[in-house]
């Protein structure tokens, strides 16, 4: 056993995660490397949905909000579709998950960012996506920002903006707020987990445009524990000028019906969770990627790594 694991079910996720940990690097940082180095090898992870808790880091058990937005701020309700007939570029939604991994880091400012994102480009250029290798140096030179950087926005509303039958404004790819929030308790089977708020929003979600569900839990040598869920879109929109493909989840605007309000974060699969044993420590980080909520007796896949409150040492576990 050690004192420091991250696991994943993408490989690719794992080894980069675990190598981050190997340089003494932390919890929070082993999986964001290891989530750009999913982003950087596959065209549909960086524009999908994603959550994180994170435990250990001097403030309790917080969840950050990774969700898309829906799209539209700043413009007047469109006429709407009939029947049907719904133009795909108006499902495009607005990611938040560079914002939310940053607002995450920003708790653990040790952490080198050249080095978490370094998996992530070699993996985009080992598949040939110039593209997409580029816009993760702009995330390493940006961070944040990237996703509000005039050059971004102006490739999103080229493929999505009204003119195109896309419901994206400028004013969508502004500052990302609303990201940070303390995680919640739930207890389950005598257990006391601590999850997003929005967990259970995610129970009735169709997941169909949304992708494989992948997960990333570490645990590193202070004790911080962390548990990352995103989605892997494997059919989405193509944004071929990005090298990326984007989930088809946002809500179009139909005659007749109610509009979803620009900015309203569309629901998504939230099954991570961290535990606290009976005296309040931190114990363990646990996912089940396919899942729609996390529920540690149900069957199914699940990645936990357990933490040792005596020894140190860290157990994991990974069940398919």
């Amino acid at each position: 056993m050690s004192r420091s694991v991250a696991i994943a079910n993408d490989p690719i996720a794992e080894e980069a995660a675990q190598d981050y940990l190997s340089l003494a690097g932390s919890a929070t940082g082993a999986v964001l490397c290891g989530f750009f180095a999913a982003a950087g090898a596959h065209s549909g992870v960086l524009f999908g949905p994603l959550t994180l808790v994170v435990a250990g880091i001097g403030s309790g058990a917080r969840a950050f909000d990774g969700r898309m937005r829906q799209p539209g701020h700043g413009s007047k309700r469109p006429r709407g579709t009939l029947g049907a007939q719904v133009p795909e570029q108006a499902r495009l939604a607005v990611p938040a998950t560079v914002p939310a991994l940053f607002v995450a880091l920003a708790y653990d400012g040790s952490q080198k960012l050249a080095s978490i994102l370094r998996p992530g480009l070699a993996r985009a250029l080992r598949a040939g996506a110039q593209a997409r290798e580029g816009l993760l140096r702009q995330v390493r030179a940006s961070g944040a920002g990237t996703f509000s950087d005039t050059a971004f926005v102006r490739a999103m509303l080229r493929v999505a903006g009204p003119s195109q039958g896309g419901l994206l404004t400028s004013t969508d790819f502004g500052s990302v707020t609303d990201i940070d929030h303390a995680a919640v308790k739930r207890t389950v089977g005598g257990r006391e987990l601590y999850e997003a708020p929005w967990a259970d929003e995610g129970e009735a979600v169709d997941v169909s445009e949304l992708g494989l569900g992948q997960a990333i839990v570490a645990a590193d040598v202070r004790g911080q524990l962390a548990a990352l869920c995103y989605r892997r879109v494997v059919d989405g929109f193509p944004l071929e000028e990005l090298e990326i493909e984007a989930p088809l989840c946002a809500v179009p605007v139909r005659r007749g019906v109610r509009r979803v309000a620009p900015g309203h974060r569309l629901a998504a699969p939230a099954p991570v969770a961290v535990i606290a044993d009976e005296h309040g420590g931190w114990v363990e980080a646990i996912a089940m990627p396919t899942s729609r909520r996390l529920d540690p007796s149900a069957a199914g896949p699940r990645l936990a790594v357990r933490r040792s409150p005596s020894s140190k040492e860290i157990e994991s576990v990974k069940s398919a």
